[in-house]
């Protein structure tokens, strides 16, 4: 398995596409750290990771708060001796997300960064000793096919679309900053994936004529499983991509080609 002994964080890893990330890595032999803001949901993927012969902790945490991170990060080297790879997966619209810049509240505005960008920006500089100690990291940050043009489909907010496009500039500037260490920093740039009630939800609200126009403009004509994400994730986080960095990876069935 291409990441034996390796040491994992997996965060917004309670649910959906996190813990497909979360379990896939297991699944290549990392110890995984499984984290999320609900509690329960963490637990559960710990548990199915270990039921498939995984390693797995889980950990809760509001990766928006420093003391949150920063005990996340003590946890893991207290209990596992290291840290190899984070996977900044946690994020996502809020539930009351709207599109009309007018509409949108100051809270709204500053909530949707913090759970996006900031909490990226927080994990990333908490791990950064400690690998650059090592010599040794892979950091893969996840930001959206919305960062990448306007109008994708009418439900994103811009608030959204504004943090999704700085993890693309946070992964850029952490790569420069930490590729003398040898730490590699990458990012996932995944197009609209049903990996989950709410994204299943966003799904279902949207007209048909925005679904179709979706996949029209997706060369592929599908949407993707999330284990084609899986799979980059896993890449990444692997030996295989150790001369890739700062680079954001497209996974979108060719919607969008930069």
């Amino acid at each position: 398995m291409t990441l034996r002994g390796r040491v994992a964080i997996v965060t917004g890893a309670g649910g959906g596409l996190g813990a497909v990330y979360a379990q896939a890595l297991a699944a290549e032999g990392a110890s995984v750290i499984v984290v999320d803001i609900d509690p329960r949901g963490a637990d559960a993927t710990a548990e199915q990771i270990r039921r498939t012969g995984g390693v797995a902790d889980s950990h809760h945490a509001d990766l928006t708060k420093e003391d949150d991170v920063d005990r996340l990060v003590s946890s893991t080297v207290t209990t596992f001796g290291r840290i190899d790879i984070l996977v900044n997966n946690a994020g996502g619209a809020l539930p009351d997300s709207v599109s009309s810049l007018e509409d949108i509240t100051v809270d709204h505005w500053r909530r949707t960064l913090e759970m996006n960008l900031t909490s990226a920006f927080l994990c990333c500089r908490a791990v950064a000793p400690h690998m650059k100690r090592q010599r040794y990291g892979k950091i893969v940050n996840v930001s959206s096919r919305s960062a990448r043009s306007t109008g994708w489909f009418s439900q994103v907010s811009p608030a959204y679309v504004c943090a999704k496009s700085g993890v693309l500039a946070l992964t850029r500037h952490v790569a420069k900053e930490l590729g003398p260490y040898g730490i590699n920093v990458n990012c996932l740039v995944p197009g609209f994936t049903i990996s989950g009630p709410k994204l299943q939800q966003a799904w279902d609200r949207m007209t048909d004529e925005e679904r179709e126009t979706m996949i029209k403009l997706t060369p592929l004509r599908r949407l993707p499983s999330p284990h084609e994400l899986a799979n980059v994730v896993v890449f990444l986080c692997s030996d295989a991509s150790s001369y890739i960095t700062g680079a954001a990876i497209d996974v979108n069935g060719g919607s969008f080609m930069g």
